[in-house]
């Protein structure tokens, strides 16, 4: 049996809604999804699996047609999905009455639930949260029934406030497959048979690095899984090391080289360190207009001449603070850190003094 498992797709997000480059990503997570959906059209799968938190948070109703309509685009392919904690089944949802087209499973009770699906010999098993939190370990106690079928468990959860899962326990259960949300970050266990399959496209910047479907293939004493990327762009983080010589143009000309090797259309955390030199400031403002760039961390310290401030500053606190650490020489890292960071604050608080 192929199937597709994607989890945490969250349609009505809008990631990074202050940046200016960032005003499409809401229409681009839409636009990924139905990308899949098309994919699946051309080159069919038995089963598509949804851990969970397909939407960012209640589902409006003209929002679960529009899905239902691309489900119905690929009607040879069984669709099953859960609710997970963004969009889970409160009072008033329009989940809870919704008519699915004929091939979707919709796992919507708020207790464990099996559903056979004589076509492909399979029997899914999960639930739908019912509120944000759940702290009961609800997944870890199941046994299969049949277990002549391929037994499947959607499962949404994994942490201490939404459903904590114990894998060990789990892997126990007799499931050949485990298809987990809610933890954006992939994760394939093939020895217990189950995965993460993280989110399909990234939502904030703790979503670093490629981020897709797992695509497998499953039988009963076989399972092939992978992770297919597929999101549009990534959230990446982009190192680079300042030196004293170093000019605010040739700063931009080189990270700009660097985004652009790496993908000009993914998201970037800057991440700037090394010495400089003291009289040199960096202008961040020039560099956040490169591209995508999400965050700036100036972690460059100033490359002080420690002789000659020591030589100038004998007598006061600064002289003192820099004499300590010159008896100590080879230094560790830290320690260079706490010298060069110490002698910029005491440099700066005797500026205020001036």
């Amino acid at each position: 049996m192929k199937f597709i498992h994607t989890g945490d797709i969250h349609l009505g997000a809008h990631p990074e809604n202050k940046k200016v480059w960032a005003k499409n990503r809401g229409d681009e997570i839409w636009n990924t999804f139905e990308k899949l959906i098309k994919k699946i059209k051309i080159d069919p799968v038995d089963m598509l699996i949804i851990a969970g938190d397909l939407f960012h948070r209640q589902p409006l109703l003209r929002e679960l047609k529009e899905v239902d309509y691309l489900f119905s685009t690929i009607p040879e392919t069984t669709v099953v999905l859960c609710a997970g904690n963004h969009d889970a089944i409160r009072k008033g949802s329009f989940y809870k009455d919704f008519q699915w087209s004929s091939n979707v499973v919709f796992l919507g009770k708020n207790t464990i639930e099996k559903v056979e699906i004589p076509k492909h010999n399979v029997c899914v098993y999960g639930l739908s949260y019912d509120k944000n939190e759940i702290y009961d370990a609800l997944y870890d106690h199941i046994i299969v029934d049949n277990p002549e079928m391929i037994n499947i468990l959607v499962a949404h959860g994994g942490d201490e406030k939404h459903i904590p899962i114990n894998k060990r326990k789990v892997a126990m259960s007799g499931f050949d497959y485990v298809a987990m949300g809610h933890i954006h970050i992939p994760d394939i266990d093939e020895k217990n048979r189950m995965a993460y399959c993280g989110s399909l496209e990234p939502i904030d910047i703790g979503d670093m690095g490629d981020r897709g479907y797992i695509y497998g293939n499953l039988e009963k004493d076989r399972l092939d899984i992978r992770l297919v990327p597929f999101a549009q762009r990534i959230y990446m983080d982009l190192n680079y090391t300042i030196t004293p010589n170093i000019t605010n143009m040739e700063l931009r000309h080189q990270l700009a080289q660097r985004m652009e090797e790496q993908g000009i259309q993914n998201m970037f955390r800057i991440i700037l360190d090394g010495y400089r030199n003291p009289d040199f400031e960096i202008r961040l403002s020039d560099i956040e207009e490169l591209g995508n760039i999400v965050t700036i961390q100036d972690e460059t310290v100033p490359d002080y001449d420690f002789e000659e401030l020591y030589e100038d500053n004998k007598d006061n606190i600064l002289g003192m603070f820099i004499h300590k650490y010159l008896k100590q020489e080879p230094l560790d890292p830290l320690q260079k850190r706490t010298l060069y960071y110490g002698t910029k604050a005491l440099l700066d608080a005797m500026e205020d003094r001036i």
